[in-house]
């Protein structure tokens, strides 16, 4: 999966369960999750380029400060969005090298 700055979800319960999917949720991947936050949860392409990937990082943040999510889980979820994985560092696993 690809998803772009724009266009993806993340949900997640508080038993750690996480899973990164497309925005608009059309097919309805999320509703078996209590949480949601991305582009769902307020229209973020109003806002700069750089202060998206900076609300991307701050949706990792909170989902592994605040949920306690365990980072790895988190981690490989967020490496469906194309920004993140650009953005990571080189040596990251699943970073992508431009």
């Amino acid at each position: 999966m690809d998803l772009s700055l724009d266009g993806w979800m993340v949900a997640w319960d508080e038993d750690g369960a996480v899973e990164v999917g497309p925005w608009p949720d059309r097919v309805g991947w999320s509703d078996r999750y209590a949480y949601t936050s991305g582009c769902c949860y307020l229209d973020r392409r109003s806002f700069s380029e750089s202060l998206r990937v900076a609300m991307l990082f701050i949706d990792f943040h909170t989902l592994v400060v605040v949920y306690g999510v365990k980072p790895d889980a988190v981690h490989q979820e967020f490496l469906k969005i194309k920004e993140y994985r650009r953005r990571i560092a080189s040596d990251c696993a699943g970073a992508e090298i431009q």
